[in-house]
């Protein structure tokens, strides 16, 4: 008996080692196992990230059991487009990087990226794959924050009955305030119109604008308005200008208009002039449209 007893302990020793060695090889995973790839970087996941910020992602990974085969990087899960990012410095081309030389027994390389220009949350999903296909992800979220257009409202003459003011974050036309003549929240006002002869008056409209409430009006290239991408774009172009008291409109020409810390791109889109320049009913309805960047 006792030796059918030791059998039988020998046998389910053995067993369950066998078992133990199985699931071991089951759950064994040699990247996940040495944490092959890790990330830093050098701006604020929290900030949004003007689109001409160059930003550095540093990616350090580690080889496990196979030697690190290749590395490929999605955006918001699509495979990123290889013309906007190197890695160590070098031109890729493909989504999927492969892994040469020494580098199969780990790196650590700088991505650099070529940002969106659409506002908005990205992802980047870095994954690297070894010889023996096992993988290892690290995750980035980006948010970045470009340009935004909209169309203005009517900006009519300050003459007339309508609104003269207009509020570049909205695009809304801003009416004057008749309590305190102020025109709330407005960063432009219509320059009205001009004194022409003396002894019989016209006053045509002047088709103008001004400056309104501290803030101040530059006129800059006209390719300004296509090249810039973010307002950082905005903001050099403002600083390689100089300020204007009023501005003559003329559709096309683009201007920025700077109010305390927010920068607007402006061009004219028309310019409408009633050509009643006597006054009376039905004149100085006069006005002027923009499209706005910010």
């Amino acid at each position: 008996m006792k030796k059918i007893f030791g059998f039988w302990n020998l046998l389910l020793l053995a067993t369950t080692s066998i078992f133990m060695v199985s699931c071991g090889d089951d759950i064994k995973d040699p990247i996940d196992l040495t944490s092959p790839l890790t990330e830093t970087h050098n701006f604020d996941e929290k900030v949004d990230q003007d689109p001409n910020n160059e930003l550095t992602i540093t990616l350090k990974a580690v080889k496990g059991v196979g030697n690190i085969s290749s590395l490929n990087v999605k955006e918001n899960g699509v495979n990123l487009d290889p013309s906007r990012f190197e890695l160590g410095g070098d031109a890729v081309a493909s989504s999927t990087v492969a892994i040469l030389g020494a580098d199969q027994q780990g790196f650590t390389k700088e991505f650099t990226l070529d940002l969106p220009t659409v506002t908005g949350t990205y992802t980047y999903l870095f994954t690297v794959t070894d010889a023996n296909q096992k993988t290892d992800q690290v995750s980035v979220e980006i948010k970045v924050r470009g340009l935004t257009t909209i169309t203005s409202e009517k900006l009519y003459n300050f003459a007339g009955p309508l609104a003269s003011g207009l509020n570049l974050s909205t695009g809304k036309a801003v009416a004057k305030n008749t309590d305190n003549n102020t025109w709330p929240g407005a960063h432009i006002l219509d320059a009205g119109n001009d004194l022409v002869g003396t002894t019989n008056p016209t006053y045509p409209w002047k088709g103008s604008i001004t400056n309104y409430d501290g803030s101040v009006i530059r006129k800059v290239d006209k390719a300004v308005w296509n090249f810039s991408i973010g307002i950082l774009d905005v903001k050099v172009a403002f600083e390689s200008s100089s300020d204007l008291a009023v501005a003559k409109l003329v559709v096309g020409d683009v201007y920025v208009v700077k109010k305390g810390e927010d920068y607007f791109l402006i061009r004219v889109k028309s310019v409408v002039d009633d050509g009643m320049n006597q006054g009376g009913s039905g004149s100085n309805v006069d006005y002027s449209e923009f499209e706005i960047k910010n």
